[in-house]
């Protein structure tokens, strides 16, 4: 009775850490993969801070809408 316990303990702690750890790196490469094309467009058009700033603040919104669909 106690082995049963203890891996369910054990599947819903995989699970939950696996989850977390997945919503935790989409919201860092969003927000990550957009600020380094904003910054790639900023070099080629040098309009320095401006596209990675734009770029950085859709990267955090479509990370955020990812984790939203993910915890849903």
């Amino acid at each position: 009775v106690l082995n049963d316990l203890v891996n369910n303990m054990d599947k819903d702690l995989v699970k939950a850490l696996a989850m977390a750890t997945s919503a935790g790196l989409t919201l860092v490469f969003c927000i990550g993969g957009f600020i380094w094309i904003g910054y790639t467009l900023d070099s080629w058009f040098r309009t320095e801070p401006l596209c990675m700033i734009v770029f950085g603040l859709i990267g955090a919104i479509t990370g955020f809408y990812m984790l939203y669909k993910q915890v849903k």
